[in-house]
């Protein structure tokens, strides 16, 4: 088999939800010259699916390694550090698939919920008032497929409350209900 046909095998595994034959199919395209890069980000996007965050990493900083100016290798390995509780790391890579893409909506609202957790609550309202627009007007667009966003995001509104450990994030009642609504989406 060439090099197409085996990623095509591979994504066709992936979609089937055969995500550990998926990666070992990636594995054998890459053995056999597939681009890296999109083996690498393909692989690291199998391995959130099987919430294995380390592998995850691993895989997203290997085409991050080989390609670094791709923004979608910094935000997935930034969705993975946000999900292992490295808020600072997720900060760190979301920021830089901000910077190569600053229309990537998704980075910026996942940047405010490590904001948030970080208390860096100035940051966290920074990025949710220049986001929250878009997310109204495109609700499926900020799907959550590995239930991290969604996680942390539950997390962050529990500090709306205010308290000494996680003060209050002073967004206004719209704001909140766009947020609101997008966690009881399905």
């Amino acid at each position: 088999m060439d090099t197409k046909q085996l990623i095509g095998e591979a994504q066709l595994l992936f979609v089937g939800g055969k995500i550990e034959e998926s990666i070992a199919a990636f594995a054998r395209a890459l053995e056999a010259g597939a681009d890296p890069f999109m083996v690498h980000l393909s692989v690291g996007v199998g391995y959130l699916k099987l919430k294995e965050v380390d592998n995850a990493i691993d895989s997203f900083s290997k085409a991050t390694e080989v390609k670094n100016d791709h923004p979608r290798a910094y935000f997935y390995r930034g969705m993975a550090f946000l999900g292992k509780k490295e808020y600072e790391k997720a900060v760190s890579d979301l920021s830089r698939a901000l910077e190569l893409k600053p229309d990537l909506h998704a980075a910026r609202f996942a940047r405010a919920a490590a904001h948030a957790r970080l208390l860096n609550i100035n940051e966290a309202v920074q990025d949710l008032r220049i986001v929250l627009p878009e997310m109204e007007a495109n609700m499926q667009g900020f799907t959550d497929s590995y239930g991290i966003l969604r996680t942390e995001m539950f997390k962050v509104m529990a500090q709306t409350g205010g308290d000494r450990e996680m003060p209050a994030l002073g967004l206004a009642q719209k704001e909140m209900d766009i947020i609101n609504r997008w966690l009881q989406e399905e």
